[in-house]
């Protein structure tokens, strides 16, 4: 029986499936539902340039009201942020810093995906439980209204994106419509201030750069307030598919996959990069499946500025995927997120996170900034092997873009296309090994902290690589958060 969850579509999942999809006037055609309007240049009237009318009007036709072009199916910005702007005066986060915040998100938005909500908690149902991290504790609730799409002139309010979540036993309640979410909980939030919204201000600008891209990171829809607590939470779509560590052999087992996966990444990856910024914590956790083929990044909690240090000027990270020069302590930059780009193409081959086998330790890092990678998996396309080696290589002038990796990674999508027939697709064999991880083998972001003692071992003329009986004090350079 198909599982509630796997009943959840959302309008844009179909548009991220297919790669090749342009929103023209073919696109408008075949989309009835999104765009049922039909628009004459005849009704126009405007001072824009004719060029930018003509590109506009027909990628996403006119507003019903003001007749200028829209910025998205059925989203006209100056309209709406006017409707926004009116309501104002209706709502209140309590907090100065998120209400401006939020009205800033609602007053620029080009699309329903590009604006952000106070989300009343009472209005947020069936909240439960999932993990508990050092920023705060993460939930999966239910949205009872679900997130904005357009407006409803007939009805003169918002039309809104529900899902029907029909009788289900495992709900608290049983509800008719919702829409599913994760609340990620910020410790001691009650007196926020702009500075710590800078984490999610980033995310949404690189949401909004990526969107223009025809791709997506994890999507933020709004914030709410626990009451009990008065910790504020941020509000995500859910990812229901988890993350590509759990995934990691479903990939082996349909190899095409990482194309299309890879290809996703890159180009958000890109639209980081041509902010001038670096996502500075990229691992395989960070990449969560909207979908069973719609890989995304998420989390850019250590996401600033390039060569900018986080506000400690310390190393943080999950270790395998550390470029050799942040862990020698040199500034983060873009070719450190390549570097770790380069790790996780390696583990769509393998089906296992790289290093899994191996303590974590002081003598990692000191074979890493050696030059020691993961073993090639026999088999591995040629190509592939180089362009990975390229992304990995100890030098990151000689590291490809994130723009060079879209292109070819779009080539080779088009190449060997993913299995999107359920029943031809291969499933991860019962009697499959079992992952081992070693027991120091550690996969959330660490503090690393002996940057000057590895650089002092490397500058020497003889390296010694450190024994076992060292192991329990080389530990203490990776501190957990």
């Amino acid at each position: 029986m198909e599982s509630l969850k796997s009943k959840i579509h959302h309008s844009f999942t179909k548009f991220l499936k297919n790669k090749n999809s342009k929103v023209t006037n073919n696109f408008v055609e075949q989309n009835d539902e999104l765009m049922n309007n039909k628009y004459s240049d005849n009704d126009y009237i405007s001072c824009i340039p004719h060029e930018q009318y003509v590109r506009d009007s027909q990628q996403y036709g006119l507003c019903t009201e003001c007749k200028k072009p829209n910025t998205w199916i059925n989203w006209c910005m100056e309209c709406y942020s006017k409707k926004f702007r009116q309501n104002f005066c209706n709502w209140t986060s309590g907090n100065e810093h998120i209400d401006k915040f939020i009205q800033e998100s609602q007053l620029n938005a080009n699309c329903d995906y590009e604006l952000l909500e106070w989300i009343p908690y009472d209005r947020l149902s069936d909240i439960t439980f999932l993990a508990k991290g050092g920023f705060g504790v993460i939930y999966e609730a239910i949205w009872l209204d679900g997130r904005i799409i357009n407006w409803d002139t007939e009805k003169q309010d918002w039309k809104r994106k529900d899902t029907n979540i029909y009788q289900n036993e495992n709900l608290k309640s049983n509800r008719k419509n919702g829409f599913w979410v994760i609340l990620k909980s910020l410790n001691n939030s009650l007196n926020i201030n702009e500075d710590f919204l800078n984490e999610w201000k980033l995310h949404l600008r690189c949401q909004r750069r990526a969107w223009s891209n025809y791709t997506s990171l994890i999507p933020l829809l709004g914030i709410t307030q626990d009451p009990d607590t008065k910790n504020y939470m941020v509000v995500m779509i859910n990812a229901f598919d988890g993350s590509l560590r759990n995934n990691l052999l479903i990939k082996k087992y349909n190899p095409n996959d990482k194309f299309r996966n890879l290809w996703d990444i890159s180009r958000q990856l890109k639209a980081i990069h041509s902010l001038n910024l670096v996502h500075g914590d990229f691992h395989n956790g960070n990449l969560l499946y909207f979908t069973d083929n719609v890989l995304m990044i998420s989390d850019l909690g250590l996401c600033r500025l390039v060569n900018n240090p986080n506000k400690n000027n310390e190393i943080y990270g999950v270790l395998p995927y550390i470029a050799p020069e942040v862990l020698r302590g040199k500034p983060y930059t873009k070719a450190a997120d390549i570097y770790s780009f380069g790790i996780i193409m390696w583990e769509m081959t393998s089906g296992v996170p790289a290093f899994c086998d191996i303590p974590h330790d002081f003598n990692l890092c000191l074979n890493i900034c050696m030059g020691d990678r993961p073993k090639i998996i026999e088999g591995t396309m040629p190509e592939y092997v180089e362009l990975m080696k390229r992304c990995w290589d100890n030098d990151p002038k000689k590291r490809p873009t994130a723009d060079e990796l879209s292109e070819i990674f779009d080539e080779w999508d088009k190449k060997y296309p993913m299995e999107k027939d359920e029943e031809k697709r291969i499933p991860v064999p019962d009697n499959a090994p079992e992952i081992k991880y070693h027991l120091k083998a550690y996969y959330t972001s660490k503090r690393f902290t002996r940057s000057v003692e590895l650089n002092k071992i490397l500058s020497s003329e003889k390296i010694v690589i450190l024994n076992d009986n060292n192991e329990d004090e080389l530990n203490e350079c990776m501190i957990e958060i």
